[in-house]
């Protein structure tokens, strides 16, 4: 399948690798289908999250338990229920960044996460409240 992105222009996708977000991403709820793009290579952060349903909206993101090894959460019922996770569901989680001309000044939105059920292709953002909204992605010695 080809979409149209916002960073890449046309690029063909693999239709499985559509990912649905029922309720959307906040300030986005309209928009549910998206997938994702590892132009640095498969597995490597930066990744991009990109509707597949228009070149808007497009979301840099990135792994925080790459960067903070010590990220955890907990998900509620009703959000378990939306993801249709439980303890042995695969999951992988996600998080918005902000990329500044200054690239070493990017940070990343960890009170609201993107957590993605791998095996179903389904994800939804939760909330935090033990999390910062901006924290750094590049250290100051980096």
């Amino acid at each position: 399948m080809k979409i149209n992105t916002r960073d890449f222009g046309e690029t063909e996708i693999d239709e499985s690798t559509i990912i649905s977000i029922p309720k959307g991403i906040i300030g986005f709820e309209d928009t549910t289908k998206y997938t994702l793009l590892s132009p640095l290579g498969d597995g490597v952060f930066p990744m991009w999250l990109q509707s597949v349903e228009r070149t808007e909206p497009c979301f840099v993101v990135y792994d925080p338990m790459l960067i903070y090894p010590d990220y955890r959460f907990e998900i509620t019922d009703e959000e378990q229920a939306l993801l249709q996770i439980d303890e042995n569901t695969p999951y992988r989680c996600l998080t918005v960044a902000i990329v500044p001309d200054d690239y070493k000044k990017t940070t990343i939105n960890m009170r609201c996460p993107i957590v993605i059920n791998t095996r179903d292709n389904i994800a939804a953002q939760v909330i935090l409240e033990d999390y910062e909204f901006k924290c750094p992605v590049y250290s100051e010695e980096a």
